[in-house]
């Protein structure tokens, strides 16, 4: 397990990917031997879950930035259209597969299997016919033999930020869902007013973390200008960064010291994509390196393993530590039930009965506790949802108050420009309000999420003691394993001197907090804020969706016929803006009425909340379940008067020592885990 601790690589992850999910699998079997049919179950979906992960990792930028060859050089060879016009017009997909074609998913819901080389035809604007498909399509799967995604890793290729706003809002809609983006930036003209926007108004701070900026078309510069090139966009993107989560968590609260540790400075790197196409394709290693594009490739491959990757490492880690300690119990708890005698078991097994029946009392005590939680939040987010509209108006008004007019656009051939860059200009502004707004409350959220999963501790440490209590419960003294070693030896010196029946409290003691949450308690705000819940992602969205919608509407309802012809510029001027005023608030007026951004908020906040409740009831009923079905199994055998033959004894030593020897690999595994994600 030591040489498995680097995971760096996407070589070395999936074979410690693989070597844990063979551990797990060797525990499902085990756990079914011994009647845990709970365990085994979990184990079985926990599987399956990680069988089917994969990487993706999102291109983005603006259109000609170099995406499509930057993806191609990834792929060592020419898989996607490139062309010296804005050319993606749809979200490619690359995936690997022996045999090349491409799947394209139209937004009708239909499908069409198409040759490879006709790909361009769907998807891009190169000529009037395939712009014209590629509106139709939803989104282009490109199934191809390439090494890179090999190593489970999708690409997805977005079209232009700024080529067309539809697809841009498709391109910020991906984004929460993906594990790395590589956002392309051009060394010839780095951050265009529009770039400087998206990182400053539209790119969710939580998305920040899992960004690289590839500076692109490096070597047609000396050293010294890329170096200053790099530094200068450094410098840009961080200090965008870090207004907008100022903004977001406020300068002074813990969440922005951890965000601003965890984020620290951008990783900017210059690489000139075309070189390095030309140097794979060509096998010329050297020209490889000059394009520095080896240098891109490994920061990328250390974001996905040893961060991402981390997570899911990290949920096997714990499975194998949560299942295996659970089943070393029950083979303990057997072992000393069939050695006593049965008016004792008897005893015994109807006081382990009413713990386990008192532990789901206190467990429904603490759901009413997690519900209390939930409605405190939502009443702390009162505040900012009373002021939410009373905000989106203001930054309408004062876009207005400061739009600048002239008498000369107030003439019946300009005002109709003038109109619509106003009023573009006003659903920009409630845009990025918006959601400041919404991320302010989606921070607001996470923070008191991992607040309770931190006071879900208490209940934690009572839970595993309970469990403890009915393992102690039907100790024995003295009791020996057929072969004379003794199994609680086995088991303390695997786990670190536990001690009998107490692998739940060693549990704890090994420094795995919030076992029941998955192992990250005390890094869940920080989780929640880098990667994004996806419960959350709807705050963001809806009130931008509608803001959009409100603002869109004035346009048709405004008529602009206002009787200022006698009155002087400044007096028609703000004559003009008092009736666009007038309007716009008309029209937040009518959408405040028809929609309820509150509730919305409500719900996003006890689904969040519910999750913690799930996540404990799934947890601890598994052990609860299992526990009481070996007590009654226990039951009927002491009632039956049978024992436990030799063969059976065999086999319970040998899963005890394979166990006990996993849990002690196991938990060093996930101490490094957990001290390398709180780095």
């Amino acid at each position: 397990m030591e040489q498995a601790l680097n995971y760096g690589s996407y070589s070395a992850y999936k074979e410690m990917v693989s070597e844990l999910t063979e551990n797990l699998s060797q525990l499902k079997e085990y756990s079914e031997d011994v009647g845990l049919e709970h365990t085994a179950k979990s184990i079985a979906e926990t599987i399956e879950k990680i069988s089917g992960e994969r990487f993706e990792v999102a291109i983005v930028g603006e259109f000609k930035r170099g995406k499509s060859t930057l993806i191609n050089a990834l792929l060592g060879q020419e898989v996607l259209p490139a062309d010296v016009l804005p050319a993606t017009a749809t979200l490619n997909r690359v995936t690997y597969s022996e045999t090349p074609y491409v799947m394209v998913e139209y937004k009708t819901g239909e499908s069409e299997r198409v040759d490879i080389d006709k790909l361009e035809n769907y998807v891009t604007k190169l000529s009037y016919e395939s712009e014209k498909t590629a509106e139709t399509v939803k989104q282009a799967t490109v199934y191809y033999d390439t090494d890179f995604c090999k190593n489970n890793v999708d690409i997805i290729d977005t079209p232009g930020l700024n080529d067309d706003e539809q697809m841009t809002s498709v391109t910020l809609s991906i984004l929460p869902e993906i594990d790395a983006a590589v956002f392309v930036i051009s060394a010839n003209s780095p951050f265009s007013q529009f770039e400087k926007e998206f990182l400053e108004k539209k790119m969710l701070t939580s998305d920040m973390g899992r960004i690289i900026f590839a500076v692109n078309c490096f070597g047609t510069f000396s050293k010294e200008d890329e170096d200053r090139i790099v530094e200068t966009v450094e410098k840009r993107i961080g200090s965008y960064v870090m207004e907008k989560a100022k903004l977001v968590m406020g300068e002074d609260s813990k969440e922005f010291a951890v965000y601003k540790r965890k984020i620290g400075k951008p990783r900017v790197i210059g690489v000139y994509a075309k070189k390095a196409l030309m140097a794979k394709e060509s096998g010329d290693a050297a020209m490889l390196e000059e394009s520095n594009f080896p240098t891109f490739e490994r920061a990328l491959e250390t974001m996905l393993t040893q961060e991402r990757g981390a997570i899911t490492l990290q949920i096997l880690a714990n499975k194998i530590i949560s299942s295996g300690s659970e089943l070393i119990n029950s083979i303990i708890l057997r072992e000393n039930a069939l050695m006593m005698e049965t008016d004792e078991f008897m005893d015994k097994y109807t006081a382990a009965i009413e713990e386990i029946d008192d532990i789901r009392t206190k467990k429904r005590e603490e759901f009413v506790r997690i519900n209390d939680a939930a409605n405190k939040v939502f009443e702390g987010l009162q505040p900012i949802l009373d002021s939410y509209w009373i905000q989106i108006e203001e930054t309408a008004m004062k876009v207005i108050d400061d739009f600048p007019m002239s008498a000369d656009d107030l003439k019946k051939d300009k005002i109709k420009i003038v109109y619509s860059k106003l009023t573009e200009k006003i659903k920009e502004n409630i845009k990025n309000k918006a959601q400041i707004i919404c991320e302010q409350i989606q921070n607001e959220i996470n923070v008191a999420l991992s607040d309770e999963a931190e006071r879900l501790q208490s209940f934690e440490d009572e839970f595993f003691a309970s469990v403890s209590r009915i393992q102690e419960m039907f100790s024995v003294a003295g009791r020996h394993s057929r072969n004379g070693g003794v199994v609680d030896q086995i088991i303390s010196v695997a786990i670190g001197s536990v001690g009998t029946g107490g692998l739940f409290i060693g549990f704890r003691e090994a420094g795995i907090k919030g076992a029941l949450l998955g192992g990250t308690t005390g890094l869940a705000g920080f989780s929640a804020t880098f990667f994004a819940l996806a419960a959350l992602i709807g705050i963001s969205a809806a009130p931008v969706v509608l803001c959009i919608a409100a603002i869109a509407g004035i346009a048709g309802t405004f008529t602009g016929k206002l009787s200022v012809d006698k009155l002087l510029v400044q007096e028609r001027i703000d004559k003009y803006k008092a009736g666009f005023k007038q309007n716009v608030k008309k029209q937040f007026h009518e959408m405040k009425i028809s929609s309820d951004f509150t509730e919305t908020v409500r719900q996003q906040v006890f689904a969040a909340f519910q999750g913690l409740k799930s996540k404990i009831e799934s947890e601890t009923e598994i052990i609860l379940l299992d526990t009481q079905k070996t007590l009654d199994n226990l039951n009927q055998l002491k009632t039956e008067k049978k024992n436990m033959s030799d063969n059976e004894r065999d086999k319970l030593q040998t899963i005890t020592e394979y166990t006990g020897s996993l849990l002690a690999e196991t938990y060093n595994l996930h101490k490094t885990l957990t001290d390398n994600m709180a780095v």
